[in-house]
C-alpha cells in the first residue's frame, strides 16, 4: 500500500477483510481488525500473507500482492461461503399465500418439507409429492400450524413458510 492507500480507511479495510478472510482458514495469518486503520496487525497478517504466497515480504500491498491477494480471498470465499440459497416464496410476500387449488414448484417444495417433518410434527398421513395442493397438504399444513400455535388455515404464508423452513432446515 503506497502512503495514500494507507491513510484511506475504505482500501485498508477491504485489505483487512481480505486477510481476515483467509485468516479464518489459515492459523499461519494472524486475524487483523477490520477497522480501516492501517497498524501492526495488519502490517503482520499482510507480511505472514506474503511470505505464504512467495511474494517479497515487505508489509506493502504492491499491485502484486493486492492482485494475489483478491485472488485468494474470491477462492476462499468461493471455496468456505455456504452454497447461495433460492428463493422459492415470493421475496415480498406481502399478502400471498399458497392455498388449496395452486400448483406447481413451491406447493412440490412444500410437501417435500412436511414429508420431511412428518414424524417430527405427528403428521399422520404421508404427503404425496404431486406439485398439486390438495387436502393431505392442507391437512398436513394445519397440524403443523396447530402444533406451532399458528391459527389453523391450511394455506402458507410467510409465517407458516419461514416456520416450516426454520424446522425442515434443522433436520
Amino acid at each position: 500500500m503506497n502512503n495514500y492507500e494507507q491513510n484511506n480507511p475504505v482500501a485498508v479495510r477491504n485489505l483487512q477483510r481480505y486477510l481476515r478472510q483467509l485468516a479464518y482458514h489459515d492459523p499461519k495469518i494472524p486475524m487483523p481488525p477490520v477497522d480501516g486503520v492501517f497498524e501492526s496487525q495488519t502490517r503482520e497478517a499482510l507480511e505472514a500473507f506474503q511470505s505464504l504466497y512467495g511474494l517479497p515480504v515487505t508489509g506493502v500491498a504492491d499491485q502484486a500482492t493486492w492482485d494475489t491477494l483478491y485472488a485468494a480471498y474470491r477462492a476462499s470465499v468461493a471455496e468456505y461461503s455456504p452454497p447461495e440459497c433460492v428463493s422459492i416464496f415470493p421475496r415480498y410476500p406481502v399478502g400471498y399465500e399458497l392455498r388449496p387449488g395452486e400448483s406447481g414448484f413451491p406447493v412440490l417444495t412444500l410437501q417435500f418439507m412436511l414429508r420431511e417433518l412428518r414424524v417430527s410434527y405427528g403428521i399422520t398421513l404421508p404427503v404425496e409429492l404431486t406439485g398439486s395442493f390438495d387436502e393431505d397438504t392442507e391437512d398436513a399444513v394445519r397440524g403443523f400450524q396447530a402444533k406451532n400455535f399458528l391459527p389453523a388455515t391450511g394455506r402458507v404464508g410467510k409465517l407458516t413458510w419461514d416456520l416450516i423452513t426454520d424446522q425442515f432446515n434443522l433436520l
